[in-house]
Parts: structure tokens; C-alpha cells; sequence
């Protein structure tokens, strides 16, 4: 079987929240996680979705978008999750997709440090969705990734040097790999959890919050994903 679509999430909570959607009757384990195979119907036609499990950070991302593009060769790569987004340039709830991810935690003391934060930013093609609106209202942004929560400390840093309006742990990773690297179609969707400001964000104190979060935004992206996949003219 060669699935035209793999979908990524990332984070445990986001996975759990998952499977309670679609209940997957069959999962496999994998290097990196589980994964399971959902059909769907696009356009009146049964498309087979292959959920992936990456595992959080860009460590596990990077190497499990690989892995599944060596596997099934997958026309379009999906990735659902959420975001922190910055307090006044979104709000919670918000859908965002990436046309622009750039990976912020590189520090090159030595000099050349712009140039290493460009060498793994990626401009995304999302010609294929063609003109807006798009499903859900979505919106396409820049989205910083790292190895950790937002800190508020760089919120200015990151809006003004790279006009990101949201972070996350993953999206660079996988940007990367799938477009910059396989130059395959990649559709990174993220709701907004939370909004992150100087004084931080509710999470940070209350993880029940995020879990609340990805309860209420997992199941819109699903509901969402045959609009989506619809574009990709597979």
C-alpha cells in the first residue's frame, strides 16, 4: 500500500487526543512511535491516510519525516499539532499554516550566526492550496521552532527579525526534511494553544490547560483534513 498522504503529529497529549478521535481498530509500532492507516473520503473517492507518531522536538520529527518519506513516498506531507502564538498577533484558537518556518535555538558565538539560522529556515511552496480563503480560516504565517517552550524574552526578537507570529517544537524539522530536502508538498496546521506574552502563559503554570487545548482544536483539524487533502490533487 502507498499512501499519498502521511500525517504527522508530534507531541504525546496531541497522539492520546488522537486516538480517542479516530479509535484505530489496528496500530503499529514504529522507531518512533505508532502508526495506524485511516481511509477517508476525498472528493467521493476513499483516500488511505497513514497517521505517524514523530515523537516531540526536532530531533525525532526531522528523522521520522524521513523515515516515512523512504517508506511510502507520500505525495503530500500533513502536519497536525499546535502552537504558542504571540499575544497580539493571534489568538487562541486560531488555525495557522506555515509558509515560512525558521528554527531559532542555533547559537554561533564564533560569528555567522544569521547565516546558520538561514541555512535551516524554509520557505514552504503552498501554490498547490491555491488562492485563500482557506478551510477553517486558516492562515499562512512564519513559525519558529525550537527545543522548548516559547520563552517570552525572545517574543520581540522573533517577531521583529523574522516576523514569526507563533512557535513551536517541530515545524522547522519537518519543513526542512519534507520541502527543503525531498521537495514534497508540506501542509504544517497548527492551532493555537495559548498565547504567550512577557508575563508568560497559562500553560506554564497549568499543563491541564494544554490538554484542554488539544482536546478542543485535535478534532477541527481532523474534521478539516478532506477539505485540505482535497487541494492536493492526488
Amino acid at each position: 500500500m502507498k499512501p499519498g498522504v502521511v500525517v504527522l503529529v508530534c507531541a504525546d497529549d496531541e497522539w492520546k487526543v488522537l486516538n480517542k478521535i479516530v479509535q484505530p481498530t489496528e496500530i503499529e509500532p514504529s522507531l518512533f512511535g505508532e502508526w495506524f492507516i485511516r481511509r477517508i473520503i476525498v472528493n467521493s473517492a476513499e483516500v488511505p491516510l497513514v497517521f505517524f507518531q514523530t515523537g516531540c522536538g526536532k530531533i525525532p520529527a526531522a528523522a521520522a519525516t524521513q523515515y516515512v518519506l523512504d517508506l511510502w513516498t507520500p505525495k503530500l506531507i500533513i502536519n497536525l499539532g499546535t502552537c504558542g502564538g504571540f499575544e497580539g498577533k493571534v489568538k487562541r484558537g486560531d488555525v495557522l499554516i506555515a509558509h515560512r518556518t525558521v528554527v531559532y535555538d542555533i547559537h554561533e558565538r564564533s560569528g555567522g550566526q544569521k547565516q546558520q539560522i538561514a541555512k535551516y529556515s524554509t520557505d514552504i511552496d503552498l501554490s498547490w492550496l491555491g488562492k485563500q480563503p482557506y478551510p477553517m480560516g486558516a492562515r499562512p504565517v512564519i513559525i519558529a521552532s525550537a527545543d522548548q517552550d516559547l520563552d517570552p524574552d525572545n517574543i520581540v526578537f522573533l517577531s521583529k527579525e523574522h516576523g514569526a507570529v507563533a512557535a513551536d517544537w517541530e515545524s522547522g524539522a519537518i519543513a526542512y526534511v519534507a520541502w527543503k530536502k525531498n521537495k514534497t508538498n508540506c501542509l504544517i496546521m497548527r492551532g493555537v494553544s495559548d498565547v504567550v506574552g512577557l508575563g508568560g502563559s497559562e500553560i506554564y503554570e497549568n499543563p491541564n490547560v494544554f490538554e484542554e487545548s488539544v482536546r478542543q482544536i485535535l478534532p477541527s483539524l481532523m474534521e478539516a483534513l478532506p477539505a485540505w487533502i482535497s487541494k492536493a490533487n492526488l
